[in-house]
């Protein structure tokens, strides 16, 4: 069984295709529907000709629905032209075929033109498999939707996220927390980046055994959507439970400057 849905992304169409070639991006738009975690320590950063990705699946970033393989081909036309295509001829034990075409390709009226295109196949279960898959990939294209507004912040956040990654390997337990503060003030303006950015500082303090920062991310993940529902989000505040998490505080410069892009601050 099909599914087919296209939409228009406010953003060239050479950016969009960089985007759809990372696993961030695949993580950003299918959130909060569905998480993915790489299974082994094959890098998951980018999706490479020949790629082979096993990922776990968690429905709502929490419920497991077993492994998947993500199996990655490009096609691209010869030189400058479109359309560009990535596709994933995926699979698991429960569904035998997900094969998924994206396809970028500019937009008469400017922006891109990005649309999906899957196939579904699941035994008695495929007109289960193939709803969800509506569900899923309606979802995934409100989000593509979206990525005009959040691009500069979610580059940022990619680069802090490898900086604290670096610094973790290299046991420098305050660098890391550094980017983790600066992935926190650029995360902020967007729900899912946000409680992300907690996440990721609740397990590395259970991680270093800090208990007392434990209880004030787990604090901090409970307060982050109301403040985005009130719009009461302290800018600049690192997300720390050193500091409080209704105080404001000076932004640095470069990340001002990332935020100024998206009229996040004045």
């Amino acid at each position: 069984m099909m599914v087919s849905r296209s939409t228009h992304i406010a953003l060239k169409p050479d950016t969009v295709w960089a985007e759809v070639q990372t696993a961030g991006l695949l993580q950003h738009i299918a959130w909060p529907l569905v998480r993915f975690e790489p299974v082994s320590s094959t890098s998951f950063d980018r999706f490479r000709p020949g790629g082979r990705y096993e990922v776990k699946l968690r429905l709502f970033g929490i419920i497991p629905f077993g492994t998947q393989w993500i199996v990655t081909s490009l096609h691209e036309a010869d030189g400058t032209e479109w359309p560009k295509r990535l596709r994933d001829n995926g699979h698991s034990a429960l569904i035998s075929k997900w094969d998924h075409w994206i396809t970028v390709t500019p937009d008469p009226n400017g922006g891109t033109r990005y649309s999906d295109e899957v196939e579904v196949s699941a035994g008695a279960l495929t007109p289960l498999i193939w709803a969800f898959a509506q569900i899923f990939y309606w979802h995934r294209q409100r989000r593509c939707r979206g990525l005009g507004n959040s691009f500069a912040a979610r580059r940022v956040i990619a680069d802090e996220m490898a900086a604290y990654r670096s610094a973790v390997e290299a046991g420098d337990g305050d660098r890391a927390w550094h980017h983790l503060e600066r992935v926190h003030i650029v995360s902020q303006p967007f729900l899912g980046p946000h409680l992300n950015s907690h996440g990721m500082m609740l397990r590395f303090a259970i991680r270093r055994r800090d208990w007392s920062e434990v209880l004030g991310q787990m604090v901090r993940i409970i307060l982050a959507p109301l403040g985005s529902l009130t719009g009461r989000l302290p800018v600049g505040n690192t997300g720390r439970s050193n500091v409080s998490a209704f105080a404001p505080m000076p932004i640095p410069a470069d990340l001002a400057e990332a935020l100024r892009q998206q009229d996040l601050i004045s």
